[in-house]
């Protein structure tokens, strides 16, 4: 079973927190069943971790080029590493994949947040296998979970995650494989190149997106709500309203709602925010030989809140997700609030220490590898200082009583306050603006009279050129074999395919 991710980007700790990665130069009975019986408990819901046997390490840092496993032994460890693996109460087993770096052999456990959990192991897998001890996973360390510690696991194991939870309602076919592999692409993963030759089925058991008994597997809400066309079926209010209300009377008032699968609609939603909404102002002091630039809004703020919302919001709340925009500020609105282990002193101060639990783990996993949001608390931090690098004010938080929302107000930079509309550039025009479901939609509309190359698609749809989107849009298209393409270079033509 191949591992959802580039070995080399696994092997160099990129794309994957160091403290989800354990790099062994060798094979290791009792500090590797410790370590997986650690990253099986998911103390931190990191959904759990990776053991890479032939990497050594220094200072927490694989030593590369790796040292490599003997390629004769391979064998015999995977077979010790089962039996080993008995030391585990309950029983739990790693997926185990043989891999190559660099031209070395490697050996990668592959250990995700078990379903069984809290898990204890052998202190000693040698000698006494009956002392058992429950093993956490602090920072970038293996330790027994004690006191405070070991309530904090049993209290956290009652409570998994929804975002990995199985959906009774749904079944396999609910999930779609042309959006596995377009993410398994995007992402660099090995799995992509074996992903065509394998069933739905295989697919989302290679990504974690399946659980239940053997004869009934069921999808996780994770997959229905990232890989699924029909994620509105399931979660109708998991979607995203942008509202742009230029007067409080609500006149000339803008709505659009995005929906598809968390990683469309934040897109999307962003791109629209982007073309429709932020707008830069230019202007040339007096007596100076460069020009001052500021936007209403800096796009990398906007980008952090929106995606910090898809992130943490609670999926069984049926609200949406809502952006309003108002000449004053833009508000983004969000279920639940700030968890009660922060403090009201901590968010004036916006001084955020997380509690160590984290919701919807495997879907802020899926986004940062598609890098549209940030770990480990440095979502607010990045979101303050590409405020202050515009020159715009600091964002206000406000919780209800009851903390049961969030919305986080951006005020107006001060130079668009007042600001007539033909003052300042924006970037795109609103009316050329379409989501990429109605994108490619369009494009289907343009080739039902016939083939056409891109730059004719483009023309038709109203676009100046061969935009990003569009050439993102076919290619979606011609990987779910809606359309196809011949000829090469400027000759290359697109055509709909016939069912």
């Amino acid at each position: 079973m191949a591992l959802p991710i580039d070995i080399n980007a696994l092997v160099s700790g990129r794309r994957v927190e160091s403290s989800r990665i354990e790099y062994k130069a060798s094979w290791n009975p009792e500090s590797c069943i410790h370590t997986l019986c650690a990253f099986a408990n998911d103390l931190e819901n990191q959904d759990g971790g990776y053991i890479i046997l032939g990497v050594d390490e220094k200072d927490g840092r694989p030593v590369l080029p790796p040292k490599g496993i003997d390629p004769d032994s391979v064998d015999i460890i995977q077979k010790e590493i089962l039996r080993y693996c008995h030391f585990i109460d309950p029983f739990y087993s790693p997926r185990i994949e043989i891999c190559e770096s660099e031209g070395r052999t490697l050996i990668v456990l592959w250990a995700i947040a078990g379903t069984s959990r809290p898990y204890s192991a052998s202190r000693n897998v040698y000698a006494n296998q009956q002392n058992k001890a429950y093993y956490v996973r602090i920072g970038s360390s293996t330790m027994v979970a004690e006191s405070e510690v070991l309530k904090q696991l049993f209290d956290n194991s009652s409570r998994l995650s929804f975002d990995d939870r199985i959906n009774p309602h749904a079944d396999v076919s609910d999930l779609n494989a042309s959006l596995m592999i377009e993410h398994l692409k995007a992402v660099e993963s090995d799995l992509y190149q074996l992903a065509s030759d394998m069933s739905l089925e295989e697919i989302a058991e290679s990504m974690n997106l399946l659980g239940g008994p053997e004869v009934m597997r069921m999808p996780k809400n994770v997959g229905l709500l990232m890989f699924s066309r029909k994620t509105q079926k399931y979660f109708p209010e998991a979607v995203i309203e942008v509202v742009n209300k230029p007067d409080p009377t609500g006149e000339n008032m803008i709505e659009r709602t995005f929906r598809g699968t968390l990683q469309d609609q934040l897109q999307d939603a962003l791109e629209y925010i982007g073309n429709s909404i932020l707008c830069e102002k230019i202007t040339k002091p007096e007596g100076s030989l460069t020009s001052r630039r500021c936007w209403n809004y800096p796009y990398r703020a906007i980008k952090e809140i929106l995606a910090n919302a898809v992130y943490h919001r609670d999926y069984q709340v049926n609200e949406p997700i809502t952006v309003t925009c108002t000449p004053q500020y833009m508000e983004i609105r969000s279920f639940p609030g700030f968890d009660w282990s922060i403090t009201d002193q901590m968010i004036e101060k916006m001084d955020f220490k997380s509690n160590g639990y984290y919701r919807n783990r495997r879907i802020g996993n899926y986004l940062k590898e598609l890098q549209l949001t940030e770990g480990r608390n440095t979502g607010i931090p990045m979101t303050v200082r590409a405020l202050l690098e515009n020159g715009s004010r600091k964002p206000v938080f406000i919780n209800d009583y009851q903390r049961r929302s969030l919305t986080v107000r951006i005020p107006i930079h001060e130079e668009f306050i007042n600001l007539d509309a033909d003052a300042f550039e924006v970037r795109e025009r609103p009316s050329s603006y379409r989501t990429r479901s109605r994108l490619k939609e369009d494009i289907i509309n343009v080739l039902k009279s016939g083939e056409c190359s891109a730059r004719e698609i483009s023309r038709r749809l109203g676009y100046s050129g061969v935009s990003v989107s569009l050439n993102n849009a076919l290619q979606s298209l011609m990987d779910d074999k809606v359309i196809s393409v011949s000829g090469i270079g400027r000759a290359t033509t697109y055509s709909l395919n016939r069912f």
